[in-house]
C-alpha cells in the first residue's frame, strides 16, 4: 500500500463514516528495514535440504537464519528472536530435515500454542518435507480417534501437536504409543522438538508448560532419547532467560530484533462517541472500516475484543455488504469455537484470496502467513503490548510490502493513552517475560501425573532436569496413582480456559465454549450471538449448552457483583499506617438475573434468570490498606485505578489476568488481584514494585489535561460502595503522592511468621 493507496483508503473511511472530524486521529509509520542476506547455505546443511529450499526460491537465507542453522547443526539447543515475517520456520525447519534425513528412522515433534499456527505451519513445511519423502500431520484434537490411532501405529516422521496433547496423550497415554513397535520408536528415536511462539508461553500458561517440559523430558530420559530443542519468537524481552525457564536447559540465542520489516501505515483513532452509547457505535465504525478495505480492494483481519462483539459486527457487515450488491461471500468470521473443517476452510479461502474480510478474536493472532494481507483493523488495544504486535504482525509479511494498522481505541484509559502517545507504543520495549517452574500450588497439580509416570520413584540425577523445587516435592512425596487412573486428564493447563461445554443446536454441535463465558453470557435465557446469528440459550447439559432460534432484534443484558475475602498472606510491608500485602483472596461473581431487550425500541420486555454464582478460591493478589481519613474515603478509588493502569507498563503480563477492586467502610483497600487461580507471579511481582507502578498511573494522570478526571486518566472503579461521583481524580493523585512519599522512606515493618514485626 503506497501513498497513494493509503490517501485513498482514509478518503474512503470518511465518506462511510467510519472516520468523522470530531475524532482524534494520530498517524505515523515505521519504516522498511531491508534485511541482511547470507552469502550461501551453511554448508554443513544436507545438500538435498538446501536444494530443496532453493527450488522453492531462496537461493541464499537472511544472515540471523544462516546463524541460527549452524548452531543447530552443531548441536546446540536454540532459540531464535526475530520479527514477525522474519523466517523463523525456515530457521528451525531447515536443521529438522537435515537431522530426519541423516539419521534414518529419527522423528521430530513440533509443539504449537494454538490450533491455527499448527495448521497454517503445516502446511508450510509439507511444501519442502514432501519432496524429500519426509511426511508430517497433526496429532491433537482435531484429529479423528481413528487418524490418531493409525498415527501410533505408524508415526510420520514429523508429528504436530499442542500442549494439551502433549500431556495427555505423549504422557497420559504413553502406553498406547509403546504397544505399537513403532509408536514407541517415535519417542525413543524423537531427534527434534520445536517450540514456536515461545512468549506465548507466559504467567499462568507458561507456569504449566514449564512443569510439563520437564516431566516429558525427564519420561524422553528414561527411554534414553535425548532430543535438541530449538525455541523461536518473535516478541520478548528476555529470551535466553524465558527459554530456560520454560525447558530448565541452557541455550544458544539467535538475537535478530531489527533484521527486517515492511513498511506499516499507523492509524490510531480515539472515536468522538458518547460514553453511554460506546459500544455499539464503536462496533458500527469498524464495521463501516471493514466495508471501507472491501470497497478498496484490500484484504483485511478485523481483530474483535470478544467473540460477542465479534458475532454482532460481522453479520452487520454482511448486510452492509450485500446492500451496496458486493459478494457477501468475501466476509467471514473465524474463532476457535468453529469446527475444524470450517476453521480450515476458512484459512485456505483467505490465503486463496476468496475471503477478504476477516472479523477474528486474538485465534488469528499467531499463525496466518498470507503474504496479500494488506492490513489489520483492530477494535480495541490487545491484551499485551505482545499481543499488538502479533495481530499488526499478520500484515505486510513481507519486507518490500506495504501495510496499514487501523486501531479504534475503546473508553479504556489504555486505549486512549496508545492514541494519544502513538510513539510510546511503536518505541516501548518489549516485555521481559515471566514463568514460575517453582510455584509449589502447580508442582502440587503436576506431582500425581509425575508420579504416574515415573512409578514414585525419582533419582538424583533427575534433578537436573526437573529442577530443584520440582524434584524435592516428587522425591518426599510417597503417595501412588490407583492402578488404571490418569491423572493427567484433570490438569488445566491454560487456568482461564477452564472447562469447556459443547454448543448444541437441536442435534448438531456447532461449537464450543468456555466455563466462564458460559456463566457470564451464555446463561439459561440469554440471547447469545454465534456466527451472525442470535440464539436464545434453552438449557444447560452436563456437558452442553443447548441452542434454540430467537428473533434476531432481540437481546439480554446480565447483572453481576463481586465479593471478595482474604485468605492468606505470603509477604506484607508497613510504611507508617500505609500496610501493603501479598496474599490470596476468595471472589465470589454473582449473577443477579438479566433484562430482555427489543434493539429496535430499547425496550424492557422482560426480567428474569435464577441468582448463581461463581466461586474463585486462591486468587493471589497484591492489596493496600489505608488507615480511616478523608484522604482516603475520597482517593482509594481513584489510586486503585492508577495501579491497574500503571501495572500494565511495568509488570510483563496480560492487561487481563489481573482485575482491581476498592473499598471503603470498615477498612480502606484497594485491591489488583489475578484472575486464574493458584498464582501466576503478577500479585508477586507487583508487591515487589507496586510503586513503580503506581508512579506511572499517577504521570498519566498528571499528563491528562482534564481538571476533575476522565476516562483517559481516571475511570470509575469497580467497587463495593464507591460510587462513580466519588472518584475524584485531584484527591487520588495527593493520596498517590502520599504514598509515594511514604514508600521512598522505606519501610519500618516486615510480615515475618504470621506478624508485623519492626525492621
Amino acid at each position: 500500500m503506497n501513498k497513494a493507496n493509503i490517501d485513498s483508503f482514509l478518503h474512503r473511511l470518511k465518506e462511510l463514516g467510519a472516520l468523522r472530524d470530531p475524532d482524534t486521529i494520530n498517524r505515523g509509520t515505521t519504516d522498511r528495514i531491508r534485511p541482511a542476506y547470507a552469502n550461501e547455505w551453511p554448508r554443513q546443511l544436507d545438500s538435498a535440504v538446501r536444494d530443496e529450499f532453493i527450488n522453492a526460491g531462496i537461493t541464499k537465507p537472511y544472515q540471523h537464519q544462516a546463524e541460527a542453522i549452524v548452531k543447530a547443526l552443531r548441536g546446540a539447543d536454540v532459540v531464535m528472536e526475530s520479527p514477525t515475517a522474519s523466517g523463523k520456520t525456515l530457521a528451525f525447519t531447515a536443521p529438522m530435515l537435515h537431522f530426519l534425513r541423516r539419521t534414518p528412522g529419527s522423528h521430530a515433534l513440533m509443539i504449537y500454542p494454538m490450533k491455527a499456527l499448527a495448521f497454517d505451519q503445516r502446511e508450510q513445511i509439507r511444501r519442502i518435507c514432501q519432496p524429500l519423502g519426509i511426511d508430517s500431520w497433526p496429532y491433537d484434537g482435531d484429529t479423528g480417534d481413528e487418524a490418531r490411532r493409525m498415527l501410533r501405529q505408524q508415526p510420520c516422521n514429523v508429528l504436530l501437536t499442542n500442549p494439551e496433547y502433549l500431556n495427555m496423550s505423549f504422557l497420559g497415554s504413553r502406553e498406547a504409543w509403546s504397544r505399537q513397535p513403532q509408536g514407541a520408536r517415535f519417542l525413543r528415536n524423537l531427534r527434534y522438538i520445536v517450540i514456536d511462539e515461545m512468549h506465548e508461553y507466559r504467567g499462568y500458561f507458561g507456569s504449566n508448560m514449564a512443569l510439563l517440559l520437564r516431566r516429558f523430558f525427564l519420561y524422553l530420559n528414561r527411554i534414553d532419547a535425548h532430543p535438541q530443542v530449538f525455541l523461536s519468537t518473535a516478541t520478548c524481552a528476555n529470551p535466553a532467560e524465558h527459554a530456560m525457564s520454560l525447558t530448565g536447559r541452557q541455550v544458544e540465542v539467535v538475537s535478530a530484533r531489527d533484521v527486517l520489516r515492511p513498511k506499516r501505515n499507523f492509524i490510531f483513532v480515539d472515536p468522538a462517541i458518547p460514553d453511554f452509547r460506546y459500544w455499539d457505535i464503536l462496533r458500527h465504525r469498524i464495521e463501516q472500516a471493514a466495508l471501507a478495505a472491501l470497497v478498496e480492494g484490500l484484504q483485511v483481519l478485523v481483530f474483535c475484543p470478544t467473540k460477542r462483539f465479534l458475532e454482532a459486527a460481522f453479520s452487520n457487515c454482511r448486510r452492509l455488504v450485500g446492500d451496496r450488491g458486493l459478494n457477501t461471500d468475501q466476509v467471514s468470521a473465524f474463532h476457535a469455537d468453529l469446527k475444524v473443517e470450517r476453521r480450515q476452510e476458512i484459512q485456505e479461502s483467505i490465503k486463496a484470496g476468496k475471503i477478504r474480510v476477516v472479523f477474528t478474536t486474538n485465534a488469528l493472532e499467531i499463525g496466518l502467513d498470507v503474504g496479500g494481507l494488506d492490513g489489520v483493523i483492530m477494535a480495541g488495544f490487545p491484551a499485551s503490548i505482545m499481543s499488538a504486535w502479533q495481530q499488526i504482525g499478520r500484515a505486510g509479511r513481507s519486507w518490500d510490502k506495504d501495510a496499514f494498522v487501523l486501531f479504534y481505541a475503546m473508553s479504556d484509559p489504555i486505549d486512549r493513552f496508545f492514541v494519544g502517545n502513538l510513539n510510546a507504543f511503536l518505541n516501548k520495549p518489549f516485555d521481559e517475560l515471566v514463568v514460575d517452574p517453582a510455584n509449589e500450588e502447580l508442582i502440587g497439580r503436576h506431582l500425581p501425573s509425575l508420579v504416574e509416570e515415573t512409578g514414585g520413584q525419582v533419582h538424583a540425577h533427575e534433578e537436573s532436569i526437573l529442577g530443584t523445587p520440582f524434584y524435592n516435592e516428587a522425591a518426599k512425596s510417597h503417595g501412588t496413582v490407583p492402578s488404571g487412573f490418569k491423572p493427567q486428564v484433570r490438569l488445566n493447563l491454560r487456568g482461564g480456559i477452564g472447562q469447556s461445554f459443547a454448543l448444541k443446536r437441536g442435534s448438531e454441535e456447532v461449537g464450543q465454549i468456555a466455563s466462564m463465558r458460559r456463566f457470564r453470557e451464555a446463561y439459561i435465557g440469554a440471547i447469545f450471538p454465534f456466527f451472525g446469528q442470535r440464539y436464545r440459550v434453552r438449557s444447560h447439559e452436563e456437558q452442553a449448552v443447548v441452542l434454540e432460534d430467537v428473533e434476531q432484534h432481540l437481546r439480554t443484558e446480565a447483572g453481576f457483583y463481586t465479593v471478595l475475602s482474604k485468605a492468606d498472606f505470603f509477604d506484607g510491608a508497613s510504611y507508617g499506617g500505609i500496610s501493603v500485602y501479598y496474599g490470596a483472596l476468595n471472589v465470589i461473581m454473582n449473577f443477579t438475573g438479566y433484562r430482555l431487550i427489543d434493539d429496535r425500541s430499547g425496550e424492557v420486555l422482560r426480567t428474569g434468570g435464577d441468582e448463581d454464582a461463581l466461586f474463585q478460591n486462591n486468587l493471589h493478589s497484591f492489596w493496600i490498606d489505608l488507615p480511616q481519613s478523608s484522604a482516603a474515603v475520597n482517593g482509594i478509588g481513584a489510586v486503585e485505578h492508577m495501579i491497574r493502569v500503571g501495572a500494565m507498563f511495568v509488570i510483563p503480563s496480560d492487561r487481563f489476568d489481573t482485575s482491581s477492586f476498592s473499598r471503603t467502610g470498615s477498612e480502606f483497600s484497594a485491591y489488583c488481584y489475578e484472575n486464574y487461580p493458584g498464582g501466576i507471579g503478577v500479585a508477586k511481582k507487583l508487591f515487589n514494585v507496586w510503586h513503580v507502578a503506581l508512579e506511572k498511573g499517577l504521570d498519566i494522570a498528571r499528563n491528562c489535561r482534564c481538571s476533575s478526571g476522565c476516562q483517559n486518566c481516571i475511570e470509575p472503579a469497580k467497587s463495593w460502595d464507591i460510587s462513580n461521583a466519588n472518584i475524584d481524580k485531584v484527591k487520588g493523585m495527593d493520596l498517590a503522592e502520599s504514598l509515594l512519599s511514604a514508600a521512598k522512606g522505606g519501610a519500618d515493618r516486615k510480615f515475618r511468621d504470621g506478624l508485623m514485626v519492626p525492621v
